[in-house]
Parts: structure tokens; sequence; C-alpha cells
């Protein structure tokens, strides 16, 4: 009879889970590495942030809407100007030219300090509907070190009136 005791009890025992007998620990689940942070992209060496202390472009503004004609405004230093030009482009989203001429400097451009300029660019709209507005400064010597430039990206609105912002 102490057998079946014995063995009754044993079988509780193993039944309950074997409460005082050792078990195996669970593993912790293995930490994760928390994701480094996406670095922030580099910024453009000729977006309008990086020019700024040579040239500003007042309007338009960059990702604007644009159409024909395409009045452009701003300043720049007396540095980029050469005989109170510099060239100005349009292209359309796959680089091509839609219009070019000299911005002209609205007053004294012998000088270090910023010179407002304008100039006007009539073209016909593109069948892209980005582009890029491209301030060049003057380089008559041809020097690959002396070339600078301000690219700006604009929108092109070919008539359509983009929806109201809710």
């Amino acid at each position: 009879m102490k057998k079946i005791v014995f063995a009754a009890a044993a079988l509780l025992f193993i039944g309950a889970g074997c409460p005082l007998w050792p078990s195996q620990p669970v593993p912790a689940p293995a930490p994760q590495p928390t994701p480094a942070p996406a670095p922030a992209p580099a910024p453009d060496p000729h977006g309008p942030e990086a020019k700024a202390d040579l040239i500003v472009v007042d309007s338009p503004k960059p990702g604007d809407y644009v159409q024909s004609p395409l009045t452009v405004t701003g300043k720049a230093r007396g540095s980029w100007y050469f005989e109170a030009s510099f060239p100005v482009q349009l292209l359309d989203g796959n680089g091509n030219v839609l219009a070019s001429g000299p911005a002209q400097a609205q007053g004294d451009w012998m000088t270090t300090d910023f010179v407002p300029f304008t100039i006007t660019l009539p073209f016909t709209a593109p069948g892209t509907a980005a582009g890029t507005l491209v301030l060049r400064k003057d380089n008559p010597s041809g020097l690959p070190e002396k070339e600078d430039y301000l690219s700006l990206p604009v929108r092109f609105n070919a008539g359509i009136v983009p929806p109201p912002q809710q």
C-alpha cells in the first residue's frame, strides 16, 4: 500500500508540474539593437541654402509653380556678375533648355555687396511636370575652378491650377 500511495503522490507531483523540481530557465528574448537614425541627406552644394552667401533668389522660390513668361528676381554678390550680368537657364525635367538669357544687375555690380538682379524668360510649357532654374556665376575665364551655379527646382503649371490646400 505504501507503494501505491508513493506512486500516487509521485503522479500528483509530476502532474502538478514538479513545483519543487528546478525547471529549465526560459531564455530571455535577445535584445534588438536600436536602429541608428538615418543620416540626414547631404545638403545640395548648389542649392539655395549652400549659396545664400553668394546669391539669393527672391522669386520663384524652390518648388514654386512657374509659367511663361517667368520673371526671376533676387540679389547676388558683385563677384557673381561679369559686365553687370550672369547666365540663367530654365531646364525641363529631362535637362533640355527651355529658355536662357542674362540676368541683369539693377545697380553697381563692381562691389562685394549684394546687387539686385532680374530676368524675364519666355518659354513653351514642357512635357515634364518639374524642371530646374540654373543661375550660373559668370566665368569669362572658362577656368573650371571658377565655375559655380545655383540650382533651384521648379514645377510647371501648364495652365493647371493646383487643388486648394485643405
